[in-house]
Parts: structure tokens; sequence; C-alpha cells
């Protein structure tokens, strides 16, 4: 998966704890594939403000003890399960991709301000 992290700009995290659905926010949500095949737990999601569209779902996963943190692009199909707390997608472990934070800045207020006044999306 070829990734476009490489300029991450325009990107920006936000916690799990901030991203709303009809019934809850996105923290302690477990992103499954198709087949229920737990891929990890949602711990944010890349935003572009400029668009306000998310971009990528951000993806903690626990290896030998040690959290680590990958990334899987938003534009794949996904379906919430707000019952059994998944979002459920077509996707594999093959197309999570490792994320250093540090390579994105967190949303801000100016973030915010930017998506309320950002010309919509075409």
């Amino acid at each position: 998966m070829a990734s476009e992290l490489s300029q991450p700009d325009g990107l920006r995290y936000l916690d799990a704890d901030c991203v709303k659905h009809p019934s809850g926010t996105f923290a302690g949500l477990t992103l499954c594939s198709r087949d229920d095949h737990k891929l990890g737990a949602i711990s944010g999601v890349l935003v572009e403000p400029a668009s306000r569209r998310v971009r990528y779902f951000v993806v903690e996963r626990r290896t030998a003890l040690v959290p680590r943190r990958y990334i899987l692009a938003a534009d794949t199909p996904v379906m919430l399960d707000a019952d059994d707390r998944k979002l459920r997608l077509l996707a594999t472990e093959n197309d999570l991709e490792r994320f250093d934070s540090r390579q994105v800045g967190p949303f801000t207020e100016e973030d915010a301000i930017t998506a309320i006044f950002a010309q919509p999306a075409a």
C-alpha cells in the first residue's frame, strides 16, 4: 500500500473519543475484517480539515504486549455494528501500514475554524 503520509501537511490526528457516530464515539470500537478477523482497536482518525474528510483510521494493535499504531485508508466501505462495538470493513491485515504519530500534528482549534469556513468539497 503506497502511503500518502510522506506529505502529511494537510492531515491532523483526532482522538477516537472526539469522533462521534449515531450510537456513541469511535473510542473502544474494534476494527474487523469482513470475515470478523480482529485488526485492532480504533484509537483515532487522520482528518483533512480543509476538505472535512476522514482520510485514515488509526488502529492500535498489541504485539508482544507492546502497542503499535497502524493506519488504514478510510475510503474502504465500512459497516458499524453498534451492539457489538465493531466496525467491519473490506480490508485485511495486509492493508495496515505502520504509523508514526510524530508525522501528524493534533487537530487544533485553528483546524476546526478551517473546517467550518473552508469551501465545500467539490
